[in-house]
């Protein structure tokens, strides 16, 4: 079974997501100026969160390499995760942040090269000593973020957990439900969940080794001007990769290269 947390926020943004409908689902061009909508959460430490007025993180210094090459300005569309999805269904954003390449959404969208590997997490409160890895998660309540395909790996890597996944809309109030001891267990990207314990300090813990590897790329609708956009992506990538660029990225941001372990 499955619980659904949903505030009345989120209701009135889909009544009004329902009016706002773009046409095109190509990137805007305004009086000569290049400029890509990107959706993307608030709170998405530290891959992309807003802070002072700013989009910053992992995902925000990868997008700016890339789209300062191509002559590009960023446009940040900011929502919950579900309305990014929203938005980039309908065509309100050009694109969207960290959106991992599945089978399914490639029936929907086309993408550009992945430009990194997710990894999926257990985290518990640090005073658990019952899961230890995610293995031990049979009959536990297990919180999640609303839209994302962390369920999915899961199901994917150990179908017969049978726990019962709690969807919710940002990651404090997870957080603090596994601390509290509301649920037993926060399942979400390996890298966000360490970022978040050792920057913020969080009384979680990694419980066990990560699992079910995902490329992560740039999803777009399938029409010729994002193919051709896509090709410049995957060249503006190509360069950031070799000349060290995205290593630097991954070790400001989470104190290693991410990178060394897609080449072990």
């Amino acid at each position: 079974m499955k619980k659904l947390i949903l505030p009345l926020a989120f209701v009135l943004f889909l009544i009004a997501g329902c009016g706002n409908e773009a046409e095109s689902g190509s990137v805007e061009e305004t009086e000569g100026e290049n400029i890509i909508k990107i959706g993307s959460s608030p709170d998405g430490y530290p891959l992309s969160f807003q802070e002072d007025g700013e989009v910053k993180g992992f995902n925000a210094d990868i997008y700016n390499a890339i789209f300062d090459e191509l002559n590009y300005e960023i446009e940040w569309v900011m929502t919950d995760w579900t309305g990014v999805l929203a938005n980039l269904d309908t065509g309100n954003v050009d694109t969207a942040s960290n959106f991992a390449m599945t089978p399914e959404r490639a029936e929907k969208y086309t993408f550009s090269d992945p430009y990194y590997n997710s990894k999926a997490a257990v985290a518990v409160a640090e005073d658990n000593e019952t899961i230890q890895s995610v293995s031990d998660l049979e009959g536990a309540d297990v919180g999640t973020i609303l839209g994302t395909n962390f369920q999915n790996v899961l199901n994917e890597e150990y179908p017969d957990h049978g726990g019962e996944i709690i969807d919710y809309e940002n990651n404090e109030v997870v957080y603090n439900d596994v601390i509290a001891g509301k649920i037993d267990a926060y399942l979400f990207g390996r890298e966000q969940l360490l970022a978040m314990i050792n920057d913020r300090d969080i009384a979680l813990e990694i419980a066990g080794e990560p699992f079910g590897v995902q490329p992560v790329a740039l999803p777009f609708k399938d029409t010729p001007e994002n193919q051709e956009l896509i090709s410049d992506i995957n060249d503006v990538l190509a360069e950031l990769r070799s000349d060290g660029t995205l290593a630097e990225i991954s070790e400001k941001w989470y104190g290693m290269d991410i990178y060394e372990e897609e080449t072990e």
